[in-house]
């Protein structure tokens, strides 16, 4: 009975073998695997119309693997250097060397495997072990040879492993569509018009709601790391902001198919423009603090604390951090208004105390004691702790014990 069973397998393996290997034939690929008893040996090339450093760039962006590495459905690093919890597994933070280690999920419910790079000569080679079987090692090279009017990229991946002939079957067959997603995820390109070297297009993005909404749209579908590799802080933090929104209501942002090819452009590794190029509309008005916090604290509770870090305004970021400590206990995430109120202005009726700004002790010390005071005594010990002289922190901290014991 087990070798029936085993035979049955055997013959529903060659022919789902059979049958993928034979559909999707494509002539621009040149694909052949060869097998051998104790080794098997994948190999893909083609030939891209891009040059090298737009390709290597590609490559190296771990980010973007889930977007055409067939079976990496997600990717995580580990930053031991990193000081920060929040950095500890952050992309942004990962240097891709020689002998640095990445985690793989093939597909939904797999353990992660363990990948590292082994070789890299940029921009025309790179070596990787990957695993996308936990007993199964391949080692997958690139190889990046220039032309006058085109780049030709030999993908070869090789598995010595004992269990090769099964999962050079289930895995390395794909790697057919590894060079046809690779370009499919590559910037578009404009030839010169002597037919020389390739230069890349001048790709113009507008970061308006179409193309904050498709970018929201795109993290639903293939997770919130997409994000993260994104430099441009505003957009960042408007998809992350407008991504938890999405996952409380569980409605998909409305999008368009063009904005979907913009994005896909764009966290290929396209050119971007100054943030300051967006539309007004983008960033038409300041928030106030309470919206300013709130958004902090949204974003971190999704994930995203690096922001709160590079906060210069003390006061502000010890009101962040309190604000999302409450969060995390309570679980409850803060609102923030589509349209965020005006800024108090200089003719307001009604002064207020800046609590962005320090005291300033050096003009009038018995003041900056008595305003820190009273706002401690209302249970806003920001105003104290950010007094720089320590003698006059100590007087305050004094003077607020005094204060405590004659009310109590």
């Amino acid at each position: 009975m087990v070798l029936g069973g085993a035979t049955i397998a055997l013959l529903f393996i060659i022919c789902y073998f059979v049958w993928s290997t034979g559909s999707d034939q494509n002539l621009d690929l040149d694909f052949s695997t060869e097998y051998f008893p104790k080794r098997t040996i994948v190999t893909a090339t083609r030939d891209f119309t891009v040059p090298p450093e737009v390709i290597w760039k590609a490559l190296t962006n771990l980010s973007n693997y889930k977007l055409w590495y067939p079976w990496v459905r997600r990717l995580r690093v580990t930053n031991e250097n990193a000081d920060r919890w929040v950095r500890k597994h952050s992309l942004l933070e990962y240097k891709i060397e020689v002998g640095n280690w990445f985690k793989i999920q093939p597909f939904l419910g797999a353990p992660y495997t363990n990948c590292r790079f082994i070789g890299l000569e940029a921009p025309s080679k790179m070596v990787l072990e990957m695993r996308f079987f936990p007993f199964n090692r391949e080692v997958v090279t690139f190889n990046l040879t220039p032309y006058k009017n085109c780049v030709e990229v030999n993908y070869t991946a090789t598995s010595n492993s004992f269990h090769n002939f099964l999962t050079a079957t289930m895995f390395s067959w794909r790697g057919k569509e590894v060079l046809r997603n690779l370009g499919e995820v590559l910037p578009k390109i404009e030839l010169e018009a002597d037919g020389g070297v390739a230069t890349t297009a001048s790709t113009k993005f507008i970061f308006d709601d179409n193309f904050i909404n498709a970018l929201i749209a795109k993290a639903l579908d293939d997770g919130a790391d997409i994000l993260n590799s994104i430099t441009e802080k505003p957009v960042r933090g408007k998809a992350k902001s407008g991504l938890i929104k999405a996952k409380r209501s569980g409605v998909s942002p409305d999008t368009t198919p063009e904005a979907l090819e913009a994005v896909n452009q764009f966290l290929s590794g396209g050119v971007a423009p100054p943030i300051s190029s967006a539309p007004p509309s983008v960033s038409a008005k300041e928030p106030d603090e309470e919206t300013l916090i709130n958004t902090f604290v949204a974003n971190a509770l999704g994930g995203d604390e690096d922001p709160i870090t590079n906060i210069e305004d003390r006061i502000l970021r010890s009101k962040v951090k309190s604000a999302v400590m409450k969060a995390k206990r309570s679980g409850v995430v803060p609102e923030i208004p589509e349209s965020p109120p005006e800024p108090a202005t200089p003719s307001d009726s009604s002064p207020k105390q800046d609590l962005k700004t320090p005291p300033k002790s050096a003009d009038n010390p018995e003041e900056a004691i008595a305003q820190a005071v009273q706002a401690a005594l209302g249970g806003n010990m920001d105003l104290i702790n950010s007094i720089e002289d320590r003698m006059l922190r100590g007087k305050a901290k004094s003077a607020l014990a005094k204060a405590k014991r004659a009310k109590g």
